[in-house]
Parts: C-alpha cells; sequence; structure tokens
C-alpha cells in the first residue's frame, strides 16, 4: 500500500532551502514547499511542484552573502558519493546565477557538525562553514547574511537515497543536486524554530522544518504548501468549501480530537491512506470536504 497522503495536491514549497523567505526558481515541490521539483509532491523546487526547497536568496546569489572567494574547484561530483578530492566537499550551486542547478568541489573552510550554526555564501557560490560531511540548510537572512543549521548529507543515490539518524529523512530536490537529511517534525506541534513550518516533504513521505515563504492564511489561495502558514496544507480546491484559486491553504487537525477543531462543513479528515500512515502521523488529519 502507498503511504501517500489522501490528497495529491500541488504538493512542495518556494523556499526549503538555505536563503531568504523568497521563492525558490529552482526547487520543486508546488503545494508542499516553496522548492522547485515540478508538482510530483517531493519538494524540489518549481512553482508547479510545490516543494520549495532551494532558493537560497535573491537568485543571484551575491547581495548580503558572506563571499568565500578562491574556495572553488571545478570538477563536477557526486553530492551522495561525496567523491571530491580530500579536503573538499560536493555541493549544490546556481552555475547560471539563477538557483541550484549543478554541483562542484569546494574547499572544506569549517568545522560545523550537525546542529550547529553555520553562514552560508549564497547560490553562486556554494560554500559555508559546516566540515566535510554537512550543509548549510534553511540559512535566513540576519543582518545581511545567510545563518543557518548544518545538517549530514544523504548517502546512497538518488533511486535510494538514506539517513544513518532514523529519525531523518533525506530531502532530495533540484534533480538531485541537494540531498540532505533533515529532522522529522510534527505538524500538529509545529516545534520548528522561528522562521521555519513544519511542512509536508513530499518524495521523503514525511513533514519536515521548511522556510516558510508566504505567510498566507487559512482559505486564501496557495501555490506551494510553504506558502502557507505553519499548520497548514496548500490543498486542492475540490476538497474545500470555497478557494478562489486552484488550491487554498487548509488547516491540519488531530483525527482523534471530538469535536473536531474543523468548521462545518469541512471534516477532519486522515492525511494519510487508512492502515498507512507512519507512526508518528497516525492521528494527523486535514480540515477538507468529507471524501
Amino acid at each position: 500500500m502507498r503511504t501517500t497522503p489522501v490528497l495529491v495536491v500541488l504538493s512542495f514549497a518556494l523556499t526549503f532551502g538555505c536563503g531568504k523567505k523568497v521563492e525558490d526558481p529552482g526547487a520543486d515541490d508546488s503545494a508542499d514547499e516553496s522548492e522547485t521539483d515540478g508538482g510530483d509532491g517531493d519538494g524540489d523546487a518549481t512553482p508547479t511542484d510545490g516543494d520549495g526547497d532551494g532558493d537560497p536568496g535573491d537568485g543571484d546569489g551575491d547581495e548580503g552573502f558572506v563571499p568565500m572567494n578562491d574556495t572553488i574547484s571545478v570538477t563536477d561530483c557526486d553530492p551522495f558519493a561525496q567523491d571530491c578530492p580530500a579536503g573538499e566537499k560536493c555541493v549544490a550551486y546556481a552555475s547560471t546565477g539563477g538557483t541550484w542547478d549543478a554541483n562542484k568541489c569546494v574547499t572544506v573552510t569549517g568545522a560545523g557538525t550537525i546542529g550547529d550554526q553555520c553562514t552560508y555564501a549564497g547560490a553562486a557560490e556554494g560554500t559555508d562553514d559546516c566540515d566535510e560531511n554537512h550543509v548549510c540548510w534553511n540559512a535566513l537572512d540576519v543582518d545581511g547574511v545567510l545563518v543557518g543549521t548544518c545538517f549530514p548529507f544523504c548517502t546512497g543515490g538518488a533511486d535510494n537515497p538514506s539517513c544513518e539518524d532514523a529519525s531523518q529523512s533525506c530531502r532530495v530536490v533540484n534533480d538531485g543536486t541537494i540531498a540532505v537529511c533533515l529532522p522529522n517534525c510534527d505538524p500538529l506541534l509545529q516545534e520548528c524554530d522561528d522562521g521555519l513550518g513544519c511542512y509536508w516533504s513530499g518524495g521523503s513521505q514525511t513533514f519536515q522544518c521548511i522556510i516558510t515563504a508566504g505567510g498566507i492564511p487559512t482559505g486564501e489561495p496557495c501555490g506551494f504548501n510553504n506558502d502557507c502558514n505553519p499548520g497548514h496544507f496548500c490543498a486542492d480546491a475540490a476538497s474545500l468549501e470555497t478557494c478562489n484559486g486552484s488550491a487554498c491553504c487548509a488547516t491540519f487537525c488531530d483525527v482523534t480530537e471530538d469535536p473536531s477543531t474543523c468548521v462545518a462543513p469541512l471534516e477532519c479528515v486522515s492525511f494519510f491512506e487508512e492502515g498507512v500512515a507512519p507512526p508518528l502521523y497516525v492521528d494527523l488529519g486535514l480540515c477538507i470536504l468529507p471524501l
């Protein structure tokens, strides 16, 4: 049985990765997050797929970023294999000045490990001060500097991405240029840090803390999951009572609560198909019209 949500909507978002809270033209999760993968719900980040991972800033990778010059090797590389020479790591970068679309080897300039604060130099550079096994993720602009958190690279490959820690899931975005292990989160608790929300991550079949891009409230049109305020999902208009667009922000709910927090005629419908919800999400529902 498929561990997919009952609703297949515009699944991913605009800005899930390193960068300011802006749409990432290169990630892919339309209703899931603002990244750019093309509407398949995997979270890479094109406005039609809805995952929203990767635009690390205003798109040019320069303004407000910490320059890390003379750290770049022109060698192409594999982000899963991390096949760069000793002292370097394989990172994603914007080869044409837009969003992440290629990989290159860069000199390791820091020692940050999982959970450590880090600085990111922007999409054009692709460099950070995490160690050789980690990458700076969910970076937000703090006084002109992109500040994020170090998370480990995924292992395996594009067909079998994996993470050593069972509490994490591999997020693969922008056609595989980025593969990072992120902690799973609970959308009912919304325990993410400031500036982030616990959003459906599509291809990884879980929820992860992602940059909040739009701040759109309940019932308003959305294009990506992280367009909506935390605690929401960008749901297909057909599943809602009213929606002035192809999709609108719908609230999560707890299917075990009686009475439901949903406003009639909406009901708390299980987010996953019966019998296939991961243990962390067995109580998760969405306020939509009954199926």
